[in-house]
């Protein structure tokens, strides 16, 4: 995979400030020796991280400290993010240390938006911009259910109506049958777009509406000045993701820091 593409993945994916976290009351974003920190109120490691993924990084030990002080709020845990399987001297460290791997997600990115051309929409499918308050609580009820999430996270995922109206996050939804049945989402780091939450109830998969609603949202960033998209996939959804143009570029595989550390 070309170096530009995996730092197309880089740095929208983990050392930019995602325009959402603003909207947490504990979102906070620091770079530190070539090291992006992101703590959010969503909970675990996988919102919680300190990204290594510069190849001159500090070594754990020189980590640790600022980690602690940056992460000392963040009680559901965090943890260090690396490109998977690279070599890099900070997961050989992890490894020996004892951490153990929390997430480890493939990182895709479209090259060109305009890539992605026109495809017909599922007929009886309709897509709809998600706005202010109406919006947020129609985006919030699909994606518990279709995550199969309690409603605490769900309402996590949109933590404000100020939300719903940052001109660097739009959120679409798709209705069939008068039932809102798929969203999907992005925010911009820079001019790419970073397309996330992308849900289908599960009735109603494999009916081409994730893939719709996705390409309503690539289309709008478009429209909006992003040149390219990039995202991380979950294991199912990797196909979806290949269908629209996505290309894989790494592994973001993010270890969990151990009780203590």
């Amino acid at each position: 995979m070309t170096p530009d593409l995996k730092e197309t993945a880089h740095a929208a994916l983990c050392l930019t400030e995602a325009p959402y976290l603003k909207h947490y009351k504990r979102g906070r974003f620091r770079v530190w020796e070539g090291v992006a920190f992101v703590a959010s109120e969503l909970p675990g490691p996988g919102f919680n991280f300190a990204a290594v993924l510069r190849p001159s990084a500090p070594s754990l030990n020189e980590l640790l400290p600022v980690a602690r002080d940056f992460f000392a709020d963040s009680a559901a845990g965090w943890g260090v993010l690396v490109e998977g399987n690279a070599g890099h001297p900070m997961e050989a460290e992890l490894r020996a240390r004892g951490w153990a791997v929390d997430e480890d997600e493939p990182a895709y990115v479209l090259p060109a938006l305009d890539s992605i051309g026109t495809h017909p929409v599922p007929p009886d499918l309709t897509i709809r911009r998600a706005e202010g308050q109406v919006g947020a609580d129609v985006y919030k009820a699909l994606t518990a259910a279709a995550f199969q999430a309690p409603p605490e996270f769900a309402d996590l995922m949109v933590p404000s109506v100020n939300f719903m109206f940052d001109p660097d996050i739009a959120i679409f939804i798709g209705s069939a049958g008068g039932i809102d049945v798929a969203a999907a989402a992005y925010s911009r780091a820079g001019s790419t777009a970073v397309l996330w939450g992308v849900a289908t109830l599960e009735p109603y998969r494999g009916r081409g509406y994730g893939a719709a609603v996705s390409r309503a949202a690539l289309a709008h960033a478009a429209s909006q000045g992003c040149d390219n998209a990039a995202l991380r996939s979950g294991p199912k959804s990797r196909q979806l993701y290949e269908r629209i143009g996505f290309k894989y570029v790494c592994q973001h595989r993010t270890y969990a820091a151990p009780a203590g550390v």
